[in-house]
């Protein structure tokens, strides 16, 4: 049995939303982390699941969810920091693992499956692209585990991609929105405005 794990990123500091924590934004009704988590818990696509953050209420969603919460203390040091950690916590009979971010709550369960399938089928780094743009969440194989242990700063997965070129297989994808992460007001009062209902309580925007 392959055994496909996945660590979901969820302790930024929202450093470009100013005073906003952008995981508990509100999108389609629920703050927005717990789209990921649900998701990925949910579609039993993974033999185990990280979720990285410093937040106790992320915490006891992801637990509740059958997650795993790991603090990340060095979480000010950038995303590396977070991929290491979750790194670190994965089990030993892990043999992929795909590392997601929380802020990306259009996610699809048909889109996980077809990255993990294919990392299972051709053993080599997955990085989905659209438009020639390369996305989250990659998928690495566990050869590549040391390496995500011993990342820091904000340079994340594609750090270590960009250094196995030859291992790497591109998917590209066409739906742009599954895509769409929030990192500033901008976005998020844009993805709102197309995508929420007029009844949405506007105290849960950003004004």
């Amino acid at each position: 049995m392959i055994h496909t794990a996945a660590v979901i990123l969820a302790a930024g500091l929202s450093r470009r939303m100013g005073n906003t924590d952008k995981l508990k934004l509100y999108i389609d009704g629920i703050p927005m982390y717990q789209h990921v988590i649900a998701l990925v818990c949910e579609s039993r696509l993974f033999s185990a699941v990280v979720v990285v953050t410093n937040q106790p209420d992320i915490a006891a969603f992801a637990h509740r969810h059958g997650a795993r919460p790991v603090e990340n203390p060095n979480a000010a040091q950038g995303q590396g920091s977070s991929v290491a950690v979750g790194a670190y916590a994965l089990p030993e009979n892990t043999d992929f693992c795909a590392f997601l971010t929380a802020d990306q709550p259009f996610l699809t369960k048909k889109i996980l499956q077809t990255l993990v399938k294919t990392a299972q089928e051709t053993g080599a780094i997955v990085v989905p692209r659209v438009q020639g743009i390369p996305k989250s969440p990659c998928i690495f194989p566990k050869r590549f585990f040391g390496q995500c242990k011993a990342l820091s700063g904000e340079k994340g997965g594609k750090g270590i991609y960009q250094q196995h070129l030859d291992e790497v297989v591109w998917m590209d994808f066409s739906d742009s929105k599954a895509w769409q992460d929030i990192d500033t007001e901008r976005d998020y009062n844009a993805m709102i405005s197309g995508f929420l209902p007029e009844k949405h309580d506007a105290a849960h925007g950003i004004p």
